[in-house]
C-alpha cells in the first residue's frame, strides 16, 4: 500500500478528542467573569472591611467549601479574589463571613453550569464548546494590526482594478475593517494549527490483474 505524506490542516474532530472536560468549565468561567459581563455577586466595595481582629489563615490546600461534591480549595479562592480585586485582597480568610459565602457562590457558577452542560448538551454541542474555547484561547495570543488589515484591503482593491471590475463596488474600509480583521485572525490561527502537521493519505489497494475487467 502506497502512502503519501502531505502537510495539511488538522481537522477539528482530531483536536476536540484530545481536549478535557475542564476546558468547558474554564470557558464558562471566563464567560461569567469577563470584563464586560454582568457585575459579580461579590460586593467589592466592602472587601476591605475589617472583620474584627486578626484571623489565622488556613493552609492553601484547605477545603473552604464543597459544591455538588467538588471541593474548592483555599488556593483557588485566594487566586480568584486576588484577580477580582486586582491584588487588593489576597486572603479568603480575611473576608467577612457573608463575603466568603458570596465569593463561594460566584466561584460555584462555572462548576454548576459545567455540570449541567455535561448532562444536557449533546456530544456535538460539547465539541462546539471545546472548539470555541480553544479558538478563544488562541485568539488571545494573536495580534492583528490595523496596518495588516489595510494592506489586505489595498490588495483586494488593486485586484479589482486590474480586472477592470467597473461594476464591482468595494465597500469603504471602515465598514469592513472588523470583519477583515476577524478573517485575518482566523487565518493566523489556522496557519499555526497546520504548521508542520503531517497527514498520511493511504492510496487505494490495486486490484489483482485477473479482477480487472477488459473493455
Amino acid at each position: 500500500m502506497r502512502k503519501i505524506a502531505v502537510a495539511a490542516g488538522m481537522s477539528f474532530g482530531i483536536l476536540v478528542s484530545s481536549l478535557s472536560a475542564d476546558i468547558l468549565k474554564t470557558h464558562l468561567s471566563h464567560m461569567v467573569h469577563e470584563k464586560d459581563a454582568t457585575p459579580g455577586m461579590v460586593d467589592l466595595s466592602r472587601l476591605d472591611m475589617p472583620i474584627g481582629g486578626p484571623v489565622k489563615s488556613r493552609s492553601s490546600h484547605a477545603v473552604i467549601a464543597t459544591v455538588d461534591g467538588y471541593k474548592i480549595r483555599k488556593k483557588e479562592a485566594d487566586a480568584y479574589i486576588k484577580s477580582r480585586t486586582k491584588g487588593k485582597i489576597t486572603d479568603f480568610d480575611a473576608l467577612p463571613k457573608d463575603q466568603q459565602l458570596r465569593l463561594v457562590r460566584e466561584l460555584s457558577l462555572p462548576l454548576l453550569m459545567a455540570s449541567q452542560a455535561k448532562k444536557e448538551l449533546s456530544e456535538q454541542e460539547k465539541e462546539g464548546a471545546y472548539v470555541s474555547a480553544w479558538i478563544r484561547k488562541q485568539a488571545a495570543k494573536v495580534t492583528v494590526t490595523d496596518a495588516e488589515v489595510q494592506m489586505l484591503y489595498n490588495q483586494l482593491k488593486q485586484k479589482a482594478m486590474e480586472r477592470n471590475a467597473t461594476n464591482t463596488i468595494l465597500p469603504p474600509f471602515e465598514s469592513v475593517k472588523n470583519k477583515m480583521k476577524s478573517q485575518i485572525l482566523e487565518k493566523k490561527i489556522m496557519d499555526g494549527l497546520m504548521k508542520d502537521v503531517k497527514i498520511e493519505v493511504a492510496a487505494p489497494t490495486a486490484l489483482p490483474p485477473m479482477m480487472i475487467r477488459k473493455p
